[in-house]
């Protein structure tokens, strides 16, 4: 037999092995999922019965007379410790919040607090999907609870794993614990990690924050000096979804030329979100630049100035419509459409000789026909 029939059938042996591995381990999550079922089943009326209504009253009225969590777990068999345990745990307390039965749920968890942190520090010693799940049944139960900061302590333990679910599902439960001392803490951590976190996983984390926003955001600008470029990033789009109160502090970055082009940009689309009449000069500069190298501020402002008005601003679009790029035409025309030119108005700009500006007014008057064609058809599928 030759080298190469060997590799041939040595490598068919292995692919055997893998499709008999994946029949035994598909036979074997079928005959779990019967067992998890009834056992989520037998778990949840255990905890309607000794966590629900009793004499009347809701249980969270009498927390004396509701049994400790310890106890329980005991008498169910159940030892959260272990992962298939804590997910029976899940899948019954989801069941039970979807019901009428809320109330004990709620009451549960309140009794379970105690117990988060022993098992985080359980959960810290195990692998990282085990260490992520945990996160995540922490994060979906915060709002009944109160983290002590030994937990939030034990949790950026958990945000500084490599694991990237592992980290993600941590900082989640940090935003949801409402505690901005330790979200500042925990993008500190990121900021040193080695796998980087996208921004905009970032920014989405911190406005799903449930804590006060202003004091964040203050936290953050106090240490907005320390963090590297991506993470500063972050804290610029988290505060231009959030708040229009930083004004003065965003234009010291858009017309600072030593700042990083990310950051400039960043503050540049703030002025877009929040008009303001001290950063009209500067986006009108931009607007006006033709230099290429340049054309990602020019399409930056020609966004932002849509709810400026004057003449200088339509003069700026009007010029903008005949940059070499198309981002720049683009947004100079949805701009002047919202400052209310017709395009009929602009037609020293659609009689003109200029290619690029003529084409780009012909491609937004298509695109308004098709928006309205759509709407008109719309409507009429309703009517019948």
């Amino acid at each position: 037999m030759s080298g190469s029939e060997v590799l041939i059938y040595g490598y068919g042996a292995v692919c055997l092995c893998m499709i008999v591995f994946n029949l035994v381990y598909n036979a074997v999550q079928r005959g779990k999922e019967p067992r998890i079922e009834k056992k989520v089943e037998h778990l949840k009326t255990a905890l309607l019965q000794k966590y629900g209504a009793a004499d009347g009253t809701r249980a969270s009225e009498n927390p004396a007379a509701v049994p400790d969590t310890s106890v329980f777990f005991r008498q169910m068999h159940l030892k959260p410790e272990k992962s298939e345990d804590l997910l029976i745990l899940a899948e019954t307390l989801s069941d039970i919040f979807d019901s009428e039965h809320r109330e004990a749920g709620v009451c549960f968890i309140r009794k379970l607090q105690p117990d988060f942190l022993r098992l985080a520090k359980e959960y810290l010693k195990k692998d990282s999907m085990q260490t992520a799940y945990f996160a995540a049944f922490l994060q979906e139960y915060v709002p009944w609870t109160e983290y002590s900061d030994d937990l939030l302590e034990v949790l950026l333990e958990y945000a500084a794993k490599q694991n990237m679910y592992c980290r993600i599902n941590a900082l989640d439960a940090l935003y949801a614990s409402g505690n901005a001392p330790y979200v500042v803490k925990a993008l500190n951590i990121q900021d040193r990690m080695e796998t980087l976190l996208h921004t905009r996983v970032l920014t989405e984390g911190l406005l799903s924050f449930s804590g006060n926003h202003e004091e964040l955001m203050k936290m953050l600008l106090e240490r907005f000096g320390e963090f590297s470029v991506r993470i500063r990033l972050a804290v610029l789009n988290y505060i231009r979804f959030q708040s229009g109160e930083y004004k003065e502090f965003m234009y010291r970055i858009m017309t600072d030329e030593q700042e990083d082009r990310e950051l400039r940009l960043s503050a540049e689309r703030y002025f877009g979100r929040y008009p303001w009449e001290q950063a009209r000069d500067a986006l009108l500069a931009f607007a006006r630049d033709k230099e290429t190298l340049r054309w990602e501020y020019a399409a930056v402002a020609a966004a932002a100035l849509k709810d400026y008005r004057g003449e200088d601003v339509i003069s700026a679009l009007k010029s903008a419509l005949y940059s070499s790029n198309w981002y720049v035409r683009y947004n100079a025309a949805v701009s002047l459409e919202a400052s209310g030119f017709s395009y009929t108005e602009l037609i020293d700009v659609m009689a003109g000789k200029d290619r690029y500006a003529r084409e780009m007014m012909e491609y937004r008057l298509g695109e308004q026909r098709l928006m309205e064609n759509q709407k008109v058809s719309k409507e009429g599928r309703g009517e019948a």
